[in-house]
């Protein structure tokens, strides 16, 4: 008895003692899966975070076609809409020949005064001439395979129709634009400035420092071929013989490979997707051209060929009396060319100007020119673009019952059409419906039309068998060289040997041939 009371408060404490080790044990192991999982959780909002950042939004703003004042207008409104977007990169993918040097000027300090996103400027084909000057103002440039770029001296037109490089005047300017280009955007700047010099020749001079140790590295040096010449011996034989980067004559005009090498170029990517890989480039939008834009890019193109037509067409019109066709048409093709800067600003009033214009030369046709058919045709050409140019296709009508289910989708598409020809035709019926019934009704002086019966009516001149060569008489109209006069008191249709005669100036007959009575000026 005496021993179990011993016995049994040492077990009590040794269970104790065991349950408050089991209660620590479960309290740690708790604490420690707390512990893990707030690890965890944070590791997993981490990894959310990384993720985010390094998904980018890129703005992507082609720049394609010819340098023009269109061009810049497009990207400076290009531009603006990207901003509002406040992607992390603007992307400009250049492929153009080059173009003006005023507009290219433009184009480059809209890019340069870009704050926020980065600027990337990624050759689609070709950057040449004003396009160089463009990509270079970019924070960064890259190229896709099989693309070039460089070639940015500023050439006329010549005497004798050759292209010619412009002088010091010119090109000093333009260079010290690329210096400030290389100097902002960590470009090779002496590089820069041979894009535009070809008497610039350039030479790569590479030393060895620490030859066969661990240290090992080159020393790369680029300068001027005049400047290398200047070396002393031992400076030369310390640099070795030089690599011709630029010969003298020539201008830099790179590779994709060789503007990677150079340092211009970031990196050659496959394709405009393997580029937005690289760049982590997960969102992306793409600003389109307006209507307007592409009238003034599509008139731009052309705008030599208008001006030339235009002033051709002026030059008949002075040599020819009076004022017709010609002229009307000179007049037009120039005004198009000047017309067409303004067609951005234009952009939604387009349709509305084309159907003024349409009217506009449906009534020449019908009270100036009648019989021409041109003037008509252009109307009528001009009311049915404004038709078509008036509807979208989310305000095309559908036509298609609510009850009847297709799968087809260009059907709203084709209904739309339908409707459109509909209206196109009726524009068509109504002004040939309107001459036939209506414009005859006007009243006398109002109407360019004849209401006299064809069956009743007689020409106001003699029959030409009353005529004999030496008759003379008084020219009553001006002829040039066609019109009428008067011969022996009586009044015929009379031409002349391409003389023009002035009314009331007295005229004499000098052949009469197949009905033709061919007069000229009585000088006696």
């Amino acid at each position: 008895m005496n021993i179990l009371a011993k016995i049994i408060p040492i077990l009590l404490l040794y269970a104790a003692a065991a349950f408050a080790g089991t209660a620590n044990t479960a309290t740690t192991e708790k604490i420690a899966d707390s512990a893990l999982a707030k690890q965890e959780s944070e590791a997993a909002s981490q990894a959310s975070i990384t993720d985010s950042l390094a998904k980018k939004h890129a703005v992507w703003i082609k720049l394609e076609g010819d340098v023009e004042p269109s061009m810049f207008d497009f990207c400076a409104r290009a531009i603006d809409d990207a901003l509002k977007e406040k992607p992390d990169y603007i992307v400009f993918e250049i492929n153009t020949f080059g173009g003006r040097l005023d507009a290219a000027f433009d184009i480059v300090d809209t890019i340069m005064a870009v704050k926020g996103p980065e600027t990337i400027a990624l050759v689609k084909k070709k950057a040449i001439s004003a396009g160089s000057l463009i990509a270079l103002a970019c924070k960064r440039l890259y190229m896709l395979e099989a693309t070039t770029i460089g070639d940015c001296a500023p050439i006329v037109q010549g005497g004798d129709g050759t292209p010619q490089i412009v002088g010091e005047k010119i090109q000093s300017p333009l260079r010290a634009k690329f210096r400030n280009l290389a100097q902002r955007n960590g470009y090779p700047e002496l590089l820069s400035s041979s894009f535009v010099t070809p008497e610039l020749e350039i030479l790569e001079l590479k030393r060895t420092l620490d030859k066969g140790t661990k240290n090992q590295r080159d020393t790369v040096l680029i300068i001027e071929g005049e400047k290398y010449e200047v070396l002393d011996k031992a400076e030369k034989e310390l640099w070795g013989a030089p690599k011709i980067l630029v010969k003298e004559g020539e201008l830099l005009t790179m590779t994709d490979k060789e503007a990677e090498e150079l340092g211009f170029s970031k990196g050659t990517f496959k394709d405009r997707a393997d580029f937005e890989t690289a760049l982590a480039i997960e969102r992306r939008s793409e600003v389109e051209t307006t209507l307007g834009e592409d009238i003034a890019s599509a008139i731009a193109a052309i705008s030599g060929i208008l001006l030339i037509l235009g002033f051709g067409a002026l030059y008949i019109e002075f040599k020819t009396p009076g004022f017709g066709l010609f002229g009307i048409i000179g007049i037009i093709l120039i005004g198009i060319v000047f017309l067409g800067q303004f067609a951005p600003q234009l952009d939604g009033y387009i349709p509305a100007i084309l159907l003024v214009a349409g009217v506009a030369l449906f009534l020449v046709e019908i009270f100036v020119m009648p019989g021409t058919f041109l003037f008509g045709v252009g109307g009528i050409a001009c009311m049915i673009l404004a038709l078509a140019l008036s509807f979208s296709p989310s305000e095309m009508p559908e036509y298609i019952p609510e009850t009847v289910e297709t799968t087809f989708d260009a059907t709203p598409w084709l209904f739309g059409l339908l409707y459109m020809l509909c209206c196109a035709a009726i524009a068509l019926v109504f002004p040939i419906a309107a001459s036939k019934y209506l414009i005859p009704l006007l009243p006398e002086g109002w109407t360019p039309m004849l209401k006299t019966d064809l069956e009743t009516a007689a020409s106001p001149t003699e029959s030409v068998q009353e005529v004999s060569v030496g008759d003379t008489g008084e020219a009553k109209t001006f002829l040039r060289p066609v019109g009428q006069a008067t011969i022996n008191g009586k009044l015929f249709d009379v031409q002349t040997h391409g003389e023009i005669i002035e009314a009331g100036t007295p005229i004499k007959v000098i052949a009469v041939q197949e009905g033709h009575i061919w007069v000229g000026a009585d000088n006696v």
